[in-house]
Parts: structure tokens; C-alpha cells; sequence
């Protein structure tokens, strides 16, 4: 038998409840307001571990980032929700996400692969072939580019890639959109853009795409960008 949970809300334990979260799924239908309280305080928490703003900010006297669905708008002295933008002296200063500094880890993923869009995605199915893939079939011999962004514009408690906060923090590991177009050779025929979120390093990502598309174009290869990112709703909103 799985580990007791006990609801917050109306004291009711049982191994489907989450003893972390503390909500069963009765309240969370029955009983919104409540429920919903007892959530936000524990995302609260876990994001106030990597001293990242419990919600998107909207300080009245701040100024907007518009990067992403969010939209916080920053007070003086405070960072955004993801944690890359800060108001520094009534200014508006991106640590991470320009061209220059992106917080990201990459690596060289093998196609076909697990990739989430694998079923229609021409790498792993050669879906417009020949204009979109080099094979009509699973482009074996190729490999996508993985892009892991560490930062995120959500707050998804149970994140299997929960640990971007760490990279949020430290401003860490930092490439710029120049070395990472770098790494698109011959053997790669797809980029694909995740995390964490991508939206948040967006000046980032677009010019790592405009220079490796370039680049790609001038040698005639196929060049495919992946993005994997969160609904445009906002949600907090």
C-alpha cells in the first residue's frame, strides 16, 4: 500500500493524495477556494526555495516585461517570476535570455526520438519527405539538437525537470546564441527549443534559429525548429 496522504481540507487520508500537495481530488472539485489555497501555499514554498516570486508580479509602480504570457510588471528591486528579469534602479535588466546570454544546458539527441510531437515530427516519421526530412522514414543517422532553457514561466509542482530553478538562480550554464548555432552541424537536421520554458529566452532562441538557418541554407541541408513551450494563457490570469 502507497503512502497515506492526508487532505488539508476536509482531513481525509488516503494513498491517492499527494502528502506533499494535501488536497484530494473531491475538494479540489467540491471545494475550489479552498483547495486552492492550500496549493498556492505549498508552490509557494517550493518556489521560495530558489527565491523565486510565489505569482507573477504586478507592482503598480513597476515596469512591464512582455516577454512572456505572463507580463509581470517589476517593481524596483525585485525579480520576475522566471527569475531572469530584474528592475535594478528603475531599470529594466534581462540576466539571462538575450543573444549574448543564454541560461541553457544542450546535448545531441539521437533521432528518432521520444520527443513528444515524435508521431507527426518528420525526424521520426519522415513526414514531407523530401522537402522536411532527408528520409522517408525515421531519419536514422541524424540527431536533433536539444535545447534545455533554464528558466520557466509556469510553476508545475511535480516538474520531472524541476532542477532548471537551480540553473534560474545561478545565471548558469551561459552560451551565447553564436556558440549554440555552432553546434548545428551536418549531423543535425532539427533544433529543438524546451526546459524549464523557452518563452522566457526568446531573444535567445530566435536569433540561435535565424544564424543555424542561415547557415543551413547556405549548405543546402534541412533545418527543422522545435517548440516546445507552455499555452499562450497566462496562468495566473
Amino acid at each position: 500500500m502507497g503512502k497515506l496522504g492526508r487532505c488539508k481540507v476536509c482531513g481525509k487520508s488516503s494513498p491517492l493524495i499527494s502528502s506533499r500537495l494535501g488536497v484530494c481530488i473531491e475538494c479540489i472539485r467540491e471545494k475550489p477556494e479552498k483547495a486552492l489555497m492550500v496549493s498556492d501555499n505549498v508552490h509557494a514554498e517550493s518556489r521560495g526555495a530558489f527565491n523565486l516570486p510565489s505569482r507573477p508580479l504586478s507592482d503598480p509602480d513597476g515596469i512591464r516585461c512582455g516577454m512572456c504570457a505572463n507580463d509581470c510588471v517589476i517593481g524596483v528591486g525585485k525579480k520576475g517570476y522566471c527569475g531572469l528579469v530584474a528592475n535594478i534602479n528603475g531599470h529594466l535588466v534581462r540576466l539571462g535570455g538575450t543573444p549574448e546570454r543564454g541560461i541553457l544546458e544542450w546535448y545531441y539527441d539521437d533521432l528518432p526520438t521520444n520527443c513528444v510531437a515524435w508521431w507527426f515530427c518528420p525526424g521520426c516519421t519522415g513526414k514531407g519527405y523530401p522537402r522536411y526530412a532527408y528520409r522517408d522514414g525515421p531519419e536514422i543517422g541524424y540527431a536533433n539538437l536539444a535545447v534545455f532553457y533554464g528558466a520557466c514561466s509556469l510553476d508545475c509542482l511535480f516538474c520531472q525537470n524541476w532542477h532548471y530553478r537551480y540553473n534560474s538562480q545561478r545565471l548558469s550554464p551561459l552560451m551565447s546564441a553564436e556558440d549554440l548555432a555552432s553546434k548545428v552541424n551536418s549531423h543535425v537536421s532539427c533544433i529543438c527549443y524546451f526546459g524549464g520554458d523557452p518563452s522566457v529566452q526568446m531573444p535567445h532562441a530566435l536569433k540561435t534559429s535565424r544564424l543555424a538557418m542561415e547557415k543551413a541554407e547556405e549548405e543546402h541541408r534541412i533545418l527543422r525548429i522545435c517548440w516546445e513551450t507552455a499555452p499562450v494563457k497566462a496562468p495566473f490570469s
